[in-house]
Parts: C-alpha cells; structure tokens; sequence
C-alpha cells in the first residue's frame, strides 16, 4: 500500500474538474496537483456520504478492493472510516 493523494472539499468548484454523475462530484486530478491534492465539489444531491462530501481524505494504492466503484474507466475506489476519518483505497485499472 502507498499514498496516492489527499482529497480536499472545495467551497466551489474549480477549473479543470470532471463531472462523476454516479456520485454528482466534480473533482480535479491529483496527478495535475505538485503535492497530489484532489479537490472535491459535490453537488446539493449527491448520494454520497457526508463524511466523505465534508471531511479530507488521504488515499492509498492498493492492488484489490471490496465494494468498489469505477471513477472514469481509470480507477476503482472504496472509502472506509478510521477514527472517525475517511480513508480511501484506489485500484488502478
């Protein structure tokens, strides 16, 4: 397992994000940010958790998930919750 990057929730949205309708997030590439930052929009109906749409995230690498779900045909990820705090696992594809 190796970090991967930190997901922010951001007050707007930014330039460069994509649109995930499964999730009505816009989000930005960690891979565009130096120090692997994502930042997260969510829009007023998104089904996702309120932990996840309000809390940052660090994310790992890993080779295996359970209960993932596809962002982009580029990664699968799943969220779990350690003290409190979501952690996210990304398996490339």
């Amino acid at each position: 397992m190796e970090f991967d990057h930190i997901g922010v929730p951001a007050a707007a949205k930014r330039d460069g994000m994509r649109f995930l309708e499964s999730k009505r997030l816009w989000l930005s590439s960690p891979a565009n940010h130096a120090y692997r930052v994502e930042w997260l929009w969510y829009e007023d109906d998104s089904p996702e958790a309120e932990l996840i749409r309000t809390v940052p995230h660090v994310a790992y690498r890993v080779e295996s998930l359970e209960e993932p779900f596809d962002v982009f045909g580029e990664v699968r990820v799943s969220f779990i919750e350690v003290d409190g705090a979501p952690v996210e696992f990304v398996q490339p594809l």
